[in-house]
Parts: structure tokens; C-alpha cells; sequence
């Protein structure tokens, strides 16, 4: 049976670290042979469980271990031939050494590290469940849709780009010093390509991975909780629930507390009817701090009830194709995205699509390749591009 994986992400302070350690901890108490894992730089979860994590799953629970991945120490096992290589082209363009080094740590490096690490994990059938506490909302978008740009990279530009620096280096050394990459660093690159190629179809399979959004009764952070959704549909990954974390319970009602009661009650029925039909679940305020195992187990008790938590909450369709006439309708499902701020065009075999600042690459399957694009629409949080009978000229 393949490992399950349930990811917790939203912006940042909204107790991500708290329910996926919770999450943990009932699914162990069932069960589950269980990791929590934070990808987070800024790790927290040890301090969730009063516990030293170390960087290798330390034991916690029966059936549950955590882990706090080290960033600098995957950096140095998968990026070492790739990042000498670039700090020495860094260097040559007069970057001092120190800031050469930090400079070819690439945005996104970290997270791709992150998710190499899951991967391991998982392909290790160590364990039945893997809780994932993210990082927030934009590292986490970056994180999950790394395997899908470097695809995009490696199927496009890494074979033509590797062919010509070979045809040009024998050439370039007599004429420049500038260095090129060897055979060695695009060898190293591939590899860490072929590591990585299957993330990104597990993350969007619903039936192995779901995430979970987590917010606060706030404006703001159901607006970015709102982008958070979209960006994640955009991506093709699974969303199966919402958590409302810090939602005043009836015990707190005070004269001092009423306005704030008022102000929550509105945000969360607001939440609730923008999030439907996802489940939508509430963890109270509690009086104390959630720190420790005991009082994350009770925490777990208080969100889920009887709800397994390792279970498939909610399964949608973020994508589906359908034949219309003699053409075909792709359609892409975008919540609360904005018509003026969708963008769409073809690349080659490739559907772009582009909301605010978040771009996918779609490659088509053959029923639609090379078919002319006849035109888009966006209506009732559904992007529907239609693609006619003929090829494109």
C-alpha cells in the first residue's frame, strides 16, 4: 500500500505546525505507522512537541516519529558538483567568493531538497502516513510546483543546452576563460531530475496526497487562503478540507470578547460558504498553549471529532477534458480567481496559463496537441479553453 501523504499549508502564524503535529498524533493513536515532517527554514515543530528533533525521524510516540529537515545538509548530499560549478561562474563575473557561494543556492533549491527528502521518505514504505508541516503560502506553491517547471526545463531546454556546450567548449577555452559546465554537472543535474520526476505526479494524486488549508477567522488571511486554493487548482493539487484554527470558544463570551465574537462569526461564514463543498473544520482557541503530546492529541480531538484525519475528505476534479462537436473543451478549474488576471496562450505543444504571478505549463495529450486554439472562457470559477477540429496553422 502506497504511503499516504497530508500536507498543511496557509500563511504564516496560523498554527500550521499545531495541526500537523496533532494530525500525527491521532493518526499513530490508530494505527498508522506515522511521520511528521517540517519543511519549513524556520522550523518550529519541535517546539510543538517539547522534544529535540534531530534531522533523521527521531521516535515520539509509539508508531510516531518527527523529523526537522535540514536544509543545509540536503543542499551539500544533492546540489555539491551543480553548486561549485556555479560559484565558480559567479566568481568569474566578479562576485566575491562568500557571495558567489550564497548566490548559487537558486531560489527554490530549498524546497526542492524538501521534497526529495518526503519522497525518500515514502519510498522507504516505512511508514503508512506522512503529515507535512509546510512552509508559508508562497514557499509552499514553489515547493509543490518545482517537479513541473524543471520538467519543463528538462523535456525543452536541457538537451539542446547541453549539446551546445559541448560543440562550443573545446572552442571557448582557447578564446575565454569564462567556465563552462563540465559533463560531471550536467550529469549531476540529471540525476537530480531523474530523483525528482515522479514528486510531482504523487502530489496531484488525490487517492495518495491532500492538502489542507489553514486559517485564521481574518480578512486577510482567508483572502490569502483564497489565492492559496487557486494556486493549488492551478497545479492540479488536491485540496480535501479547511481548518479554522483560533475560532473564540462559547466559554470565552465576555462583554470584552462580544465584538470579536461578532467580527469571527461573519469571517467564518464567509469562509465556509467561499470554501464549499470542501469540509470545513473549526480548532478552538484554547486557554492554554497546545505544546507537548498530550494536549496536541487532545487538540486533534477537539478539530476532527470522529473523523479519521488520514482519510480522503473531500476528492474534486481540478481538470477534465470533454468532447464537444469535432473539438474538444479542457477545463481548469480556478476558485476565486479573477477573469482580468487569467492569462492564456499556447507555446508548441504547451497550454500556458498564467494567474497573477503563478505560471503552468500544461503539455497537452495527444487528443489536443496541434489542435488551433478557438478560444477561452472563464465563468462560475471554471477556465474553459476550446480547442477546434483542425490544427493549428
Amino acid at each position: 500500500m502506497s504511503t499516504r501523504l497530508i500536507l498543511y499549508s496557509g500563511k504564516g502564524g496560523v498554527g500550521k505546525t499545531s495541526l500537523s503535529a496533532a494530525t500525527a498524533i491521532r493518526a499513530a493513536a490508530l494505527g498508522r505507522r506515522t511521520l511528521v515532517v517540517s519543511t519549513d527554514a524556520a522550523h518550529s515543530l519541535a517546539d510543538a512537541l517539547d522534544r529535540e528533533i534531530e534531522g533523521v525521524p527521531t521516535p515520539i510516540l509509539p508508531r510516531l516519529e518527527a523529523v526537522e529537515i535540514d536544509v543545509n545538509r540536503e543542499l551539500a548530499s544533492h546540489w555539491g558538483v551543480i553548486h561549485e560549478y556555479l560559484t565558480r561562474f559567479i566568481t568569474f563575473r566578479g562576485v566575491e567568493e562568500t557571495v558567489a557561494e550564497e548566490l548559487a543556492i537558486l531560489p527554490g533549491m530549498e524546497e526542492l531538497f524538501s521534497l526529495l527528502r518526503v519522497k525518500a521518505f515514502a519510498d522507504s514504505r516505512r511508514y503508512d502516513v506522512i503529515v507535512i508541516d509546510c512552509a508559508p503560502t508562497g514557499d509552499t506553491v514553489r515547493m509543490l510546483a518545482v517537479p513541473e517547471v524543471l520538467g519543463f526545463y528538462f523535456d525543452r531546454i536541457f538537451p539542446i543546452q547541453r549539446t551546445v556546450v559541448r560543440t562550443v567548449r573545446p572552442v571557448a577555452k582557447r578564446v575565454t576563460d569564462l567556465p563552462l559546465p563540465s559533463d560531471d554537472v550536467f550529469g549531476a543535474v540529471k540525476e537530480l531530475y531523474g530523483q525528482m520526476e515522479a514528486m510531482g505526479p504523487i502530489l496531484q494524486d488525490p487517492r495518495r496526497s491532500s492538502i489542507r488549508i489553514v486559517l485564521n477567522p481574518e480578512k486577510m488571511v482567508i483572502n490569502e487562503s483564497q489565492r492559496l486554493y487557486t494556486y493549488l487548482n492551478l497545479f492540479g493539487f488536491p485540496v480535501d478540507a479547511i481548518v479554522a484554527n483560533r475560532v473564540l470558544p462559547e466559554e470565552a463570551r465576555s462583554e470584552y470578547f462580544d465584538r470579536w465574537f461578532s467580527i469571527q462569526a461573519g469571517h467564518l461564514t464567509t469562509a465556509r460558504s467561499a470554501f464549499e463543498p470542501l469540509p470545513f473544520f473549526e480548532a478552538p482557541l484554547f486557554d492554554r498553549e497546545m505544546v507537548g503530546t498530550e494536549m496536541l492529541a487532545e487538540f486533534a480531538e477537539r478539530v476532527f471529532g470522529e473523523t479519521d484525519p488520514t482519510g480522503v475528505l473531500h476528492r474534486e476534479k481540478p481538470m477534465e477534458i470533454r468532447k464537444k462537436g469535432k473539438g474538444y473543451v479542457l477545463s481548469l478549474r480556478l476558485p476565486f480567481a479573477e477573469k482580468d488576471r487569467i492569462q492564456v496562450w499556447t507555446r508548441g505543444d504547451d497550454l500556458v496559463v498564467q494567474v497573477d504571478n503563478q505560471r503552468r505549463h500544461l503539455v497537452l495529450p495527444r487528443t489536443l496537441a496541434g489542435r488551433a486554439v478557438e478560444g477561452a472562457a472563464f465563468d462560475d470559477a471554471w477556465l474553459r479553453v476550446t480547442f477546434g477540429e483542425t490544427e493549428a496553422s
